[in-house]
């Protein structure tokens, strides 16, 4: 109110001398000022009878509310709920292949197969100790707990101590849906990676640019106290749009020959700027005593193996983007053999079924293109054609018949929040 008056006055004396370049005689001017003075009075008159209108904020009310919200964040905290946070996703996945006899929605499809929907809730405080519990009900790995974790600060410093069970650390893609933008997992995350840990560890900001986590404890449930295995990985940011990541897992098991021994090293890089983006992995491994050769010589040999995947994507628009990957794992060591089988790893298989050399595996590489396409912030639209091959006859389908590969097509619809 009293910032209007202010205006007013000075308006007018802006307008003054105008006014008395304008004016004939004094008398004149006198009757301008007298006129501006009514004017003022009448503007005055106004604003105090609109400001009366307005309704008065009670200091009792006031304090009250203040109160309230001070008893309702109180008890949030005592709840344990300050700082909670839950997220989710889930993934319908329509697919078809060669070698099935039926086509239609399952769970195993999608996800790396461990399944198509998951609910997280987390805890960050400002301080003390952070945790994460992941489900996935429909998980084919065995367990409805994905990850189950605390996070503890160490002091002031940068480092955390983490405790639990934890995804895998290694290559350029995920577990859900929602972080990948293609249906299927490449050839390196299905076969030649662990998926989880327990145990206990420590999480590193070394940098603005380099981070690390290691754990030490059971790779996958198959080690023991008296041999803990070793899961490790360290990530460098050479820029804004480039970056390269290191991990590894090496564990034992208390027996000799145990196909539970293993020695795991991956390195993977991405590039992401504007519509390109390109992500590429190099994995390395072996399992002690698990090699499947059929030779004379063969038994208790190594498993050994390496592999390539490179994902390729760009924005045609901002929402859509167009995505190929392609993947290749060397299998030939003393009859074939990696971390996880799923069959087709073997010695390399004529059309009869027979190995004609029991000492030479088959290798194994995958062609997968799609789109995707995002309807909104937290739904995608994806559509994808993937081809699987073998160099020797290691695909089996429905009908029990022998094959060099497999063809899959599909589309899924994911939601997350």
């Amino acid at each position: 109110m009293k910032l209007n008056r202010k205006l007013l006055v000075v308006a007018m004396a802006c307008a003054m001398p105008c006014m008395s370049a304008l004016a004939q005689s004094p008398a004149d001017l006198q009757k301008e000022i007298e006129l501006l003075k009514a004017q003022l009075k009448v503007l005055s008159e106004k604003i105090e009878i609109l400001s009366s209108k307005a309704p008065a904020v009670e200091p009792q009310e006031f304090n009250r509310l203040v109160q309230k919200m001070d008893l309702m964040e109180e008890s949030t905290s005592e709840a344990g709920f300050k700082g909670l946070k839950i997220k989710g996703t889930m993934e319908v996945v329509l697919q078809s292949d060669t070698n099935s006899v039926t086509a239609g929605f399952d769970k195993a499809k999608g996800n790396g197969g461990y399944g198509a929907a998951m609910l997280e809730f987390s805890k960050e405080p400002d301080e003390g100790i952070g945790w994460t519990l992941r489900l996935i009900p429909l998980s084919t790995a065995g367990s409805i707990i994905h990850e189950a974790s605390i996070s503890i600060p160490v002091g002031t410093t940068d480092s955390k101590i983490n405790a639990g069970l934890t995804p895998d650390y290694s290559g350029y893609e995920y577990s859900m849906g929602h972080q990948n933008p293609l249906i299927s997992n490449n050839l390196l995350y299905a076969n030649t990676a662990a998926s989880n840990y327990m145990g206990v560890g420590m999480s590193h900001t070394l940098s603005s640019n380099l981070t690390a986590k290691w754990m030490v404890g059971q790779i996958d449930g198959m080690t023991s106290r008296k041999a803990p295995g070793l899961a490790y990985r360290a990530d460098y940011a050479m820029g804004e749009y480039n970056g390269l990541g290191l991990s590894g897992v090496h564990f034992r098991t208390n027996g000799e020959n145990d196909n539970s021994n293993a020695d795991l090293m991956e390195l993977d890089a991405y590039h992401t700027r504007g519509d390109l983006t390109l992500q590429g992995q190099f994995s390395m491994g072996r399992v002690l005593g698990a090699a499947m050769g059929t030779g004379p010589d063969d038994a208790g040999k190594n498993a050994r193996w390496w592999g390539v995947s490179g994902l390729v994507g760009y924005k045609l628009t901002p929402r859509l983007q167009a995505l190929a990957r392609a993947d290749f794992i060397y299998n030939r060591a003393n009859g074939g053999g990696v971390y996880y089988n799923d069959g087709s790893y073997g010695p390399e298989l004529s059309s009869d079924g027979t190995a004609a050399d029991g000492s030479k595996g088959a290798n194994r590489y995958a062609l997968t293109a799609g789109f995707n396409y995002a309807v909104n912030a937290n739904t995608q639209w994806k559509t994808e054609l993937r081809f699987d091959r073998s160099t020797g006859y290691n695909f089996t389908n429905n009908y029990g018949e022998l094959t060099k590969g497999n063809t899959t097509v599909g589309t899924s619809l994911v939601v997350s929040f």
